[in-house]
């Protein structure tokens, strides 16, 4: 823990008694580390691995959000609003979090100005560059939406587990009739192949063309 606090010069921002609630939380691929609508009560600052960020419908459809692996706070806005979790978060791959109780946070960190700051910072950063997000997104043509969404969740850019195609159509907002039929587009086209209940890309740089860049992985930098 003590190389991700120099690392990532968080001594600068947070004061001993922060550092002393510090603690390490690992998570394995598919393990909800935050849920939509329940109270918060960590902090989570990521260290390690990649997350994925979706809200739920009331009528229970969900849709992605974002996808991130640098270094990032969550549960920023809900410690500073004093509300439920907002998003859920769940780990990609093994997660690596360096947590803090919301009510040691709010009890060492209201008062101390670099660690308000920087919380302060991250949110503005991301309210800016998620706003809108759903929209946004949603204007993009599903074609652009499922190859950037093969490129998030595959494992070191060439193997898509059948389990990250289970909830696609509707993380992405379509059907899966839709959805399918693109698949097989992107196989007569040698972009991808199907290995049995997973996918494999055979042209990583053309699904990156089609996937603009990735537009889930361009909101927060």
């Amino acid at each position: 823990m003590e190389y991700y606090i120099k690392e990532l010069s968080l001594d600068r921002v947070l004061n001993q008694e922060l550092i002393q609630a510090l603690a390490m939380n690992e998570y394995s691929k598919g393990d909800l580390i935050i849920q939509q609508g329940e109270n918060p009560k960590y902090l989570f600052f990521l260290v390690g691995g990649k997350i994925k960020t979706y809200k739920t419908s009331e009528e229970g459809k969900r849709l992605i959000l974002s996808f991130r692996e640098k270094f990032d706070i969550t549960g920023d806005i809900e410690f500073v609003q004093q509300a439920p979790y907002v998003n859920t978060v769940e780990a990609i791959n093994d997660v690596k979090m360096l947590t803090i109780p919301i009510h040691i946070a709010q009890k060492y960190g209201m008062n101390h100005l670099p660690f308000v700051q920087f919380v302060l910072e991250r949110i503005t950063e991301k309210l800016y560059a998620n706003s809108n997000a759903l929209t946004f997104n949603l204007m993009y043509p599903v074609e652009v939406r499922l190859c950037s969404y093969l490129l998030s969740v595959s494992m070191d850019g060439v193997t898509v587990p059948a389990r990250e195609l289970k909830d696609a159509a509707d993380l992405i907002g379509t059907t899966k009739r839709h959805m399918n039929r693109i698949i097989v587009e992107l196989c007569k086209e040698h972009i991808i192949e199907r290995e049995g209940n997973a996918i494999l890309i055979v042209n990583y740089e053309r699904l990156v063309e089609l996937a603009k860049n990735n537009i889930y992985e361009e909101r927060i930098r």
